[in-house]
């Protein structure tokens, strides 16, 4: 009985270990989405050509760091978590439309209860409709 007990234990241990790096490895994974948008598009006071870009927050919830897969530029940006009433399975940009270029105002990343919103932006005090206007799906829209 005792054998069973200490093997059960271990088991069990080892299913513990296991699972908290599972556990951690699919949080990593929800804070990043990769997106392929087929036009230039502005975050914060920047201009961003079309491409191919993974969108991850950095050590902290409230840097973003967008990253062009091709060249490896790197831009950080400021971003505050705010909360949302449906976790989305997928990741996706949300656009304000501008005069000059869409602005990127909001990232979801799947699976989480929060959303990142740019500060710098022009969508900050906008309504809920104004920022909806269109979305790129991180599976979706261009996706290689």
């Amino acid at each position: 009985m005792n054998r069973f007990i200490a093997s059960f234990a271990k088991l069990l241990l080892a299913i513990l270990i296991a699972g908290g790096t599972l556990a951690t490895d699919l949080h990593a994974q929800s804070d990043e989405i990769t997106v392929n948008v087929p036009f230039a598009f502005i975050v914060g006071t920047h201009t961003i050509a079309p491409g191919t870009y993974r969108f991850s927050l950095m050590s902290s919830e409230f840097l973003l760091s967008v990253v062009n897969t091709k060249t490896g530029d790197k831009q950080i940006f400021d971003v505050r978590p705010e909360l949302q009433n449906t976790p989305h399975a997928r990741g996706r940009l949300i656009f304000r439309k501008s005069a000059d270029r869409p602005t990127l105002c909001e990232i979801h990343f799947s699976r989480t209860e929060t959303f990142s919103e740019l500060i710098e932006s022009s969508c900050l005090g906008s309504t809920e409709t104004g920022r909806s206007t269109t979305s790129a799906n991180a599976a979706g829209v261009g996706q290689p």
